[in-house]
This record gives structure tokens, C-alpha cells and sequence, in this order.
């Protein structure tokens, strides 16, 4: 009988170059679901980017492009309800999650048997939109604006570069008059913003940052709402510094992440290139590169911990990354996204989420994502998604 890791390295050779059929694709991800052979999935992974991508990091892989050539476009077109899963996650998460449900597709496991009239409607993900509010009090609709100059404040020219990115051009030596500005994303929308001092801004939905339309001070602030990721350009005399409420960031230049939305339990700043100091009420703590303060807005303690910085900030490369999250933590990011809202149906069901998602895909794809962890069901009601424990799958 022939070793089983090497069945293995043979279904995934099948796998990489597009010649797996149905029952060595079900075989396959009977193996990976399984801890004991998820190493062998891991060595060869790493093996195959060594051999064609060699000075690739192995967290940073299109594994879209990989699972588009699971199978031909016929075997394809039965499992095109799986979700849309992609990049820069370790390779046997990513392959197992997609495996879990193309598997449960494979066996004819449907939403309608499974739990009945589950997805009644569809809602389109958000996109690049927001509202820019100029010093004067005007308010320009960025998604509805022609690219191109909209505005000047000052010696400071905005410009719409693109759908989806909007700069300011300053001359700050010369300025004599500085305007603030406030960006704003709603439920639905993100958008892209290059600062006076060319930092790069990037607002998920239902963010705001305030600015003004040139840096003439001693430091270079600016406040904020929701989740905002920065990368900053380095100004060793001029500080850069993020506020909001009782918590200001101190930086020189660097890539951090900061998450501070009125609704989640706990805010957090994420370091991934650099350092930043992080001030909150009365505590202060140095973030290192990979670290994460959590913290509480109105409390006196600023927790640091490690983590997977790729997975926190890929939301602006238009990624869900679920890392044993709850329903409420998964679907506040659904409300922010698909401008909706939730509302649970008795009990709030217990349960955990890993995967990948990406952000571009109807809501319907995304709900069936999460069905497949099990015991829970979705109904959609005009702009309400209902959330409640599948009564029927749990019997089973």
C-alpha cells in the first residue's frame, strides 16, 4: 500500500497543474482536513514556491490564482458558489478553508438542503466612496466628481486621481492659510488619500479623518474615526500624530493600523513597519514592528501582543481575514461593508470563524461562507440580515 504522504504530494501535483477530477479533489481535502497531514500539505507548498517563486516570502502568494486552476472550467462551474478565498495567509489555512466547502459542494451539501430558503436576497459589496468636506463647509461626493482638480484651498491643490484616491499638493513654505478638511467614508465605502506631506491614507468604511491642507506646524496631525491604515513619510523634525478622543499615535514614519470604532469592544493600533508611540488617558507603551496594542477608550491599560500583521491591514486590499472571530465581531464588519443591519433572532449563536473572503463578492457568498461552519442561518429582509442558530442542522 503506498505511503500516504506520498498519495498526498501526488493529488497535490494533480491539484497545481489543473488535472484533478472530483473524487481525487474530495480525497484530497479529506487528507488536509486532518492535523496529522496538514504538514505534509505545508512542506510542499513551501517546496513549490522555493522552485518557482524563490525569493517569494510564503505569506505573500496568490493563492487565488492557484485555486482558479483547481480544476477545468467545467468542474469549476459546480463549485462557483465557494467563496472567493485568496492571498497572504499561510498555506494550509487557506486550502483547508477552501477545501471544507468546495468538499460539502462536491457531496451535493446545498444551502437549500441544508437550511431551506437560507439567502432570499443579494446585496453588492461596498466600493470607493466618500464625502470630502472642505474648509468652507462644501462637501464634494468623490465618487460622483470627475477625476481631476476639484479644488483649491489656499496654495493647496486637491486633486481626484483616480476612482478611489484623492491628494493634496501643498506648498508649505509658502502658505499662508491653512483649511481643515474632514474625509468621511459611510457604511459601503472606503477610499485612498495622499496627505500634504504625501502620506499615504487608506479609510475603511465608516471612518473619518480630519487634516489640514498643509502641515505649517511643529508636528503633523491629524484625527480620526473607524479603521484607518497610514503609511507615513518620514520627517524626522516633524512628527506625525494620529488622535482620537483620549489616544494620540506619535510616529517619524512608518505603516501602522489603527482601529478605533465606536462600537467594538476594544480599540487597536497595529505596528508593521517602524515604531510608534501610543498614548491612551494615562498609559503609554513603544510599539515594535508586528506588535498590536488593544486597548480600552475610556481605560488606563494598553495590552501589546504579536500578530499576523498581513491579516489585520489586508481589508484595503479587499480581504475579509477571520482569526477565530465571533458572529458579532464578523458581522459589525458586515453592517460597515454592506451598509446593513443585523438583527439576531434568539439566541446569538456560539461559534468561531477562520478564512479567508474577499470583500469584492455579494453578501450571498459571504453568508455562505459562514453557514458552512455550521448551525446557523441567514435571511435577508430589504437592508436586515437576520442571524439565528439552524435549529435543523443542529438536530442532525
Amino acid at each position: 500500500m503506498p505511503d500516504k504522504n506520498d498519495r498526498i504530494n501526488e493529488l497535490l501535483d494533480k491539484y497545481v497543474h489543473k488535472t484533478i477530477g472530483e473524487d481525487d479533489f474530495i480525497e484530497l481535502f479529506q487528507y488536509i482536513s486532518k492535523d496529522e497531514y496538514k504538514h505534509v500539505l505545508d512542506d510542499y507548498m513551501k517546496y513549490s514556491d522555493k522552485l518557482t517563486l524563490p525569493d517569494a516570502d510564503v505569506h505573500h502568494v496568490d493563492w487565488q490564482h492557484m485555486y482558479n486552476n483547481i480544476v477545468d472550467k467545467k468542474e469549476k462551474s459546480r463549485t462557483a458558489i465557494v467563496i472567493d478565498f485568496a492571498k497572504k495567509i499561510t498555506i494550509a489555512a487557506s486550502l483547508v478553508a477552501v477545501g471544507y466547502i468546495a468538499y460539502h459542494t462536491y457531496l451535493g451539501k446545498s444551502m437549500q438542503q441544508t437550511t431551506g430558503k437560507t439567502v432570499k436576497a443579494d446585496l453588492a459589496p461596498g466600493g470607493n466612496k466618500a464625502i470630502l468636506k472642505l474648509g468652507d463647509g462644501t462637501e464634494i461626493i468623490l465618487n460622483d466628481a470627475q477625476t481631476g482638480k476639484l479644488s483649491q484651498q489656499g496654495s493647496s491643490v486637491i486633486n481626484k486621481e483616480n476612482e478611489g484616491l484623492i491628494s493634496y499638493a501643498a506648498n508649505e513654505r509658502k502658505e499662508t492659510r491653512v483649511f481643515t478638511n474632514v474625509l468621511t467614508t459611510p457604511r459601503g465605502g472606503q477610499y485612498r488619500l495622499e496627505l500634504p506631506d504625501h502620506s499615504q491614507v487608506w479609510l475603511n468604511a465608516e471612518s473619518s479623518i480630519t487634516f489640514p491642507t498643509a502641515f505649517t506646524g511643529q508636528y503633523r496631525k491629524v484625527s480620526v474615526t473607524g479603521e484607518v491604515y497610514f503609511e507615513v513619510s518620514k520627517d524626522k523634525s516633524k512628527p506625525f500624530m494620529v488622535e482620537n478622543q483620549n489616544t494620540t499615535v506619535e510616529v517619524l514614519g512608518t505603516h501602522f493600523n489603527v482601529n478605533v470604532y465606536p462600537n467594538e469592544v476594544q480599540s487597536a493600533v497595529t505596528l508593521l513597519e517602524g515604531s510608534v508611540r501610543l498614548k491612551n488617558n494615562h498609559s503609554s507603551r513603544i510599539l515594535q514592528p508586528g506588535q498590536q496594542a488593544v486597548f480600552e477608550a475610556n481605560g488606563s491599560q494598553i495590552q501589546l501582543r504579536n500578530v499576523d500583521t498581513e491579516n489585520v491591514v489586508d481589508w484595503k486590499n479587499g480581504l475579509f481575514i477571520f482569526e477565530d472571530a465571533n458572529i458579532t465581531e464578523v458581522m459589525r464588519q458586515v453592517e460597515r461593508w454592506y451598509d446593513v443591519d443585523v438583527k439576531y433572532v434568539g439566541k446569538v449563536p456560539a461559534i468561531k470563524f477562520n478564512g479567508i473572503v474577499s470583500r469584492n463578492n455579494n453578501v450571498s457568498k459571504l453568508l455562505k461562507f459562514l453557514r458552512a461552519a455550521g448551525n446557523i442561518e441567514f435571511n435577508i429582509n430589504n437592508k436586515t440580515i437576520e442571524v439565528k442558530t439552524n435549529q435543523q442542522a443542529k438536530m442532525k
